[in-house]
Formats: C-alpha cells, structure tokens, sequence
C-alpha cells in the first residue's frame, strides 16, 4: 500500500471518528438541556406548591409596631437548629415538631416583650443551626424512623420556616436569617463525592427564601452562602454558626475538644474575628467559657424528644429546647440569654 493511499484511509477513519464524536457532543447536549429543562420544572412546582400550601394557611403578617425611643437597643438572636423534620420517635413526629416550634416562637415573643418594657429591641437574627430535616442516608434504619419521604421534609420543613420568619417580621422591625446546614442534610454517604454544599439543609432553606422573597416581604435580609461556617454580625458582635460535626473525625467530639478547636480558631487560625460560637448537634443546652473569659461556646438543644440512638448509644438524652440571647450591639456581646423549654 502506498503512503498516499495509507495517509489517505487513516485521515477518512479520523474523519469518522470526529464526526461519531459530534454526533455524540450534540445528543448528550440535547439530553442535558431536556434533564435541566425537566430539574427547572420541579423546581418550579415545588415552589408554586409550598407557595399554595402558604397561601391556604394564612399567616398573621402584620408590621411591627416602630419603636421611637431614643435609648440604646439590643437585638434578639433566635438559635433554632436540630427540628429533625420528619423523625419518628415514641414522643416525636412532624406534627410535634410543627408544634414545639411555634411554642419556641410564642415564649421569645413574649420575653421579647418584657425586654421592650426596659430598652427597645427593634432587630432578630434568627440563626438556623442545621439539622432542621431527618433526612435518609445517615443510618441504615433511617427509613423506617421518618414519617415523611425526603422530598415531604424538604417542602413541610420549608413551610414550617416561612411561617417562622412571618411571625418573627410580625414582631421585629427587621429580621436577618443565617442558615448553617448539618450533617442530616447530608446526600449519600460519606463516601459519595458530593460537594458539602449540596446538602438538603440548604435547598430547604433556599425553598423558604424563595418563597419570602417571591411574596413580597419587607425588611428581611437572607442571603445563601456556599460556606460551612456562618458569620454573625450584630454591630460590634461577631460570632460563628457551626452545626457541629465539623470538629472530631466521627461527626462528634467532647466539649473539651469543641472549645480547645474554637480557642485555636480564636489565635488565628479562622480568618475573621469572633467573640462567640454557636453550635448545635449535639441535642443539648450548654455554655463553655472560651480561653480570654469573655467569649463562649454555647450548645443548643433540639426539638425532638425521646432519641434512643442518643440515649442508648450516647447515654445522652435532653428535654427539647432552643436557644434565645439578647445582643448588646455597642459593646457586642451577649446582655441575656434564655433556654426556651418547649415540652409543656
């Protein structure tokens, strides 16, 4: 065979192979755009859903009254993390849940209320811990302790937070939402290679955002953040939102552990300032003093009661709580703080 003839055949073969390739190029392309297509319309009717079941159970709205008194105020900081949304327990369920939560939101008002009585309190940051759905890839058992498939949490647990915010713009002149996300939010195993970020936590909170953001609500600041580790500002006080499994190669770590991590952290090692840290996880209400005596590591209990994996496993067990502090925003730092019982 000439070389002619030979360069010829293998330039026709190249060829071929070029054109299989682009034929391939535009058919996965054209599968892609009909996959995205199809992702956008869920998306789209999870929206226009939870925004119907919204709309049908209509949501006191009402403006918070202004505060015109010259005196300096604090601000309220709502630490609710750990509803386990959907979890199955002999005391525990997705109505309880619905419950306990509204009784966190009735008792902060009231507390607020007798603060206002003394000092203005015109400002909420409600700090979201994570943990807020049960989820389904964290134990074997798990879908046998749940009383809502995953896709029931993400859009009962995205209500029930759009009916939170509602209550809380009701009361404060504004409201900022932090979103931390937990290990229940967690898709596949941890040996699955899925970014932290895609976490069901996190689209849960993106759901309620939407839904606020698309009624047309005043004065709330929500931005998503692709971080594992949330920032608070409230003036001059700067504080961490961690869920908790961040520290310790298992998912748990003592408290001696968490507050030797946080006083690293605090030496330089976390590039921002802080003077608190607020985690959750752990199921249980506590306070660790940090290594300068001013700062702290406050724990924050759950809403789910009866957990036999913790009280078995963990000889742990707490009665439901959830975590409200009052800011000084001039001298940043905690003024009061409040284990808000939720079990009555």
């Amino acid at each position: 065979m000439s070389i002619k003839k030979r360069v010829t055949e293998e330039g026709l073969q190249q060829q071929a192979e070029i054109d299989d390739l682009r034929t391939a190029l535009v058919r996965t392309q054209r599968d892609l755009l009909k996959a995205k297509g199809r992702v956008e319309h869920l998306v789209e009717a999870v929206i226009e859903a939870s925004r119907d079941a919204v709309l049908a159970n209509p949501i006191n709205t009402s403006k918070a009254k202004k505060d015109a008194r010259k005196m300096a105020p604090e601000a309220a900081l709502w630490h609710l993390t750990d509803w386990q949304g959907a979890k199955v327990t002999p005391s525990y369920n997705s109505q309880v849940m619905h419950q306990r939560v509204h009784r966190f939101v009735d008792k902060a008002i009231e507390i607020t209320e007798i603060q206002r009585k003394d000092h203005p309190v015109r400002d909420c940051w409600i700090v979201l811990g994570g943990d807020m759905i049960e989820g389904l890839f964290n134990f074997p058992t798990q879908p046998f302790e749940i009383d809502a498939t995953l896709f029931e949490q993400f859009v009962t647990v995205s209500n029930l937070l759009v009916e939170v915010v509602h209550r809380a713009l009701g009361v404060y002149e504004n409201v900022t939402v932090i979103a931390e996300w937990g290990n229940h939010g967690r898709i596949g195993s941890k040996r699955d290679a899925v970014p932290r970020s895609d976490n069901a936590d996190r689209m849960t909170y993106e759901l309620a955002r939407q839904i606020l953001l698309s009624s047309g609500v005043k004065n709330l600041t929500w931005e998503d953040s692709g971080e594992d580790i949330q920032r608070v500002e409230i003036g001059n006080y700067r504080a961490l939102a961690i869920h908790g499994d961040e520290i310790g190669r298992t998912g748990y770590a003592s408290p001696t552990t968490i507050v030797n991590h946080v006083n690293r952290w605090r030496s330089g090692s976390y590039p921002w300032g802080f003077r608190d840290v607020y985690v959750g996880h752990y199921h249980t209400h506590y306070q660790y003093s940090l290594a300068d005596g001013a700062g702290a590591v406050y724990g924050t209990g759950s809403t789910e009661s009866d957990n036999r994996y913790a009280s078995v496993g963990l000889a742990s067990s707490a009665v439901p709580s959830q975590r409200l502090h009052f800011i000084n925003p001039t001298k940043g730092r905690v003024t009061s703080q409040y284990q808000v019982w939720l079990d009555d």
